[in-house]
């Protein structure tokens, strides 16, 4: 039978019980249990360009701001201090932008990836509890993300647990989703050949 053919029989069904809370209740549970699988949302990268979100996501966790050449993906980095503020860092450090020798603003086009907000970091943070499946240690994460200083008392827990190595490679291929995305919302690849 054929699809729609197939569609045309349930719809029927699920109308005529449109009013029974509880027998939709259970078309549900059985449709999520039994059915349902969650769609794929792992972001592609192409493998031309790996290498470049790889580096731009190492250097952004450790919070640069980074300069992506599209047309020759060229890369430069930068203390997010500096960018926003260089007379400050300068004071600070007593190294100016100047030291830096960068050439991005000379570029025809280029694309600026900052680190993500902290709202963001911590989003990710969030959706790494479900790959935590030691019942324990996610009550006691939950609970961290929900009082006073998440990320310090996150990072105590999971770097010395046995999910230290699988959060680094977690955080670090959210970081390369998120450098993805922002180079596509900029028109990264559009102007490259495939």
């Amino acid at each position: 039978m054929k699809p729609d053919q197939l569609l045309n029989q349930i719809l029927p069904i699920l109308h005529s019980v449109k009013e029974d809370e509880k027998k939709l209740q259970q078309i549900l549970d059985f449709l999520l249990e039994e059915i349902y699988e969650e769609p794929d949302e792992t972001v592609v990268i192409p493998e031309k360009h790996r290498e470049l979100v790889r580096r731009i996501a190492e250097n952004i966790d450790c919070g640069l701001v980074c300069f992506v050449n599209p047309d020759t993906f060229e890369m430069e980095d930068a203390p997010r201090m500096m960018v926003d503020d260089p007379h400050e860092y300068r004071s600070l450090t007593g190294v100016s932008a100047k030291d830096f020798n960068l050439h991005h603003k000379k570029w025809k086009r280029c694309i600026t990836v900052e680190p993500p907000e902290s709202s963001e970091s911590f989003g990710i943070m969030e959706s790494f509890v479900d790959e935590v499946e030691d019942k324990n240690l996610k009550k006691r994460v939950i609970n961290a993300l929900s009082n006073r200083r998440p990320f310090a008392n996150f990072k105590n827990l999971i770097e010395t647990s046995n999910y230290r190595e699988q959060w680094f490679a977690f955080k670090q291929r959210k970081l390369e989703e998120y450098v993805w995305e922002n180079l596509i919302n900029e028109n990264f690849s559009l102007n490259q050949e495939d």
